[in-house]
Formats: C-alpha cells, structure tokens, sequence
C-alpha cells in the first residue's frame, strides 16, 4: 500500500514549492526565500537565506551545484558543501522555469527566452516566444510548456541561438521526461491535459512522430500542480491534495498504483531514490512516499 513514511523535522515558513533531488540530498524552496537542505529521511541538515523572495525553481547538476530562480529576479547558485550563495544574473523578467542537462543550466523567463549556460557562462538564447513554466532539455531538444501548448523544439548546431519546432501538443504545465533512455533521450513526456486534472503520456521519439501513448482524464479532481517519473512509474499531484502513481507505461492504460491524501495542496513533486517521491506542500512541510 502506498505510504507516506517520513515528515521533514521543520517546515518553510508558507508554502513549500519545489524540491530538488541530487545524492542522498533533498533541496526544497519555499515562498519564505529559503532553500533548505535535508537529509534522505528529511533530517534538516542546512537552511539558507538564499533570496529575498519567493522561490520559483531548482536544479542541479551532476557536479552537485544547486541552482536557484525567484520573482526577486536572481538567478542564485551554491556548490557543496552549500554554504555560500552566489548569483549567476539578475534578469528584469521573471525566470519561472530551470533545467540542468549534466552540467549545462537552462534557463526559461516569462517572455519566452531560453538560455543555455556552461560554466556560468552564457553560450546561447533561444526566443521561444511564448512563456517558459516548466521546462526539460535532452540532447538538443528543448521542451517547454506554459498554459495550452507543450513545445518540442530542435536546437540547431552552431552559434546562431535558431531552432526548429518539431511539434506542438495540447498540454499545459507542469512537464517532465520519463521511462528508459532509448538513443540517448527518455522514451517519454508526461504532463497534464488542458483541463489541468488529466494526464498525457507521449512517446518522445521522432520515428513515431510524438504520439500520444495513453491519456487519463480527469485522473484529478482538481487542478495538477506537481509531475515526475522515473524509468517504471509516473507520478501526479495537485489541489486536490492527493499524490498518484502509474506503472505499467507501456501498455494502452497504464496500471493505478493507489493513492495518498497529504491533507495540504501539492505544489511539487520529486523523484529520489529506491522508488522514494518527495512532495512539496502547501503547509511548508516536505514528505517522503513510497508508492511500491
């Protein structure tokens, strides 16, 4: 039966937002400006006063670099062992949206602009026009979403900053890839229909030219606010105050793996090891659920 089997030791004063997940370290932003620091069983080891606002985003690269965005307009960074924060850029327009492909940082903002950045330092811009909510890269595929339509766009080679869209699906945010690698990139997207309470699974591959697998409507009473998956599962939670889980991805519908009632609003949700989900509320505490 699906469970919840730890609760953080503290909480973020409001809302917890999002959650981050890299070796055995669990990162959570809140609306207070903080990131906290927590162990795998959400013993808190470090709380930062990291912006002066709320937290919109978080990622990490494979190096362990914590990145951070904010409505204050601060793009922030911190390396292990996460006790100094630094800034990567301050930009006019709000960055909702963040992403680390290895090392290389995505960055999304309201106007539609994606910038790739090594080594801090920016190599590229992309005017993807529309609003950047949620956002995911993959050897040179970048996959943005904002209210209505999800965006898979080719990067073309070179210093130029053009792309080519390979195609626009009915969706809105939040997105994320999932199940196994196949040639490099995961086999699917998974993100919620254009009520907001479905879910879409689409096959990631340009032979079968992003077909929808399955779709689950209204698998939510209310609107879904938190997404992830790893190679078996895929995982939803919203307003509803519920988190859900699905296996068997492969097959026409896939199979429910039961439910849990948090008792606060999912705002995010993060896969971490050994099949663990972490889940951001709205009550500032993070949890910890297992689902298998």
């Amino acid at each position: 039966m699906p469970s919840i089997e730890k609760v953080s030791t503290e909480k973020h004063e409001g809302d917890a937002m999002v959650i981050a997940y890299h070796k055995d370290h669990v990162f959570s932003g809140g609306v207070d400006g903080k990131i906290k620091i927590w162990d795998n069983d959400l013993n808190l080891m470090k709380s930062v006063d990291a912006h002066d606002a709320y937290i919109y985003a978080l990622t990490v690269n494979h190096s362990g670099k914590l990145y951070s965005s904010s409505c204050d307009g601060f793009v922030k960074f911190m390396k292990p062992p996460y006790d100094k924060v630094e800034e990567l850029l301050r930009s006019d327009d709000a960055i909702d949206a963040l992403y680390c492909e290895g090392d290389i940082l995505y960055t999304g903002d309201e106007k539609g602009l994606v910038t790739n950045w090594e080594n801090d330092k920016l190599l590229l811009k992309y005017n993807l026009v529309e609003e950047v909510k949620s956002l995911a890269a993959e050897k040179g595929w970048i996959y943005t979403v904002r209210d209505w339509d999800v965006v898979v766009s080719e990067l073309v080679p070179g210093k130029s900053g053009k792309y080519v869209t390979r195609t626009v699906l009915d969706g809105k945010s939040p997105l994320c890839l999932l199940g196994p690698i196949l040639t490099d990139r995961h086999k699917y997207i998974a993100y919620p229909d254009r009520t907001g309470k479905g879910l879409v699974l689409v096959r990631n591959v340009l032979p079968e030219r992003f077909t929808i697998a399955w779709q689950l409507a209204d698998c939510h009473e209310m609107i879904i606010n938190g997404i992830c998956g790893d190679e078996k599962c895929l995982y939803s939670g919203g307003y509803d105050n519920k988190v859900k889980a699905w296996t068997d991805l492969d097959e026409k519908k896939p199979k429910a793996l039961g439910e849990i009632d948090v008792g606060s609003c999912v705002n995010f949700l993060c896969c971490g090891n050994n099949n663990n989900v972490y889940i951001a509320c709205s009550d500032g505490i993070i949890r910890r659920a297992k689902f298998t």
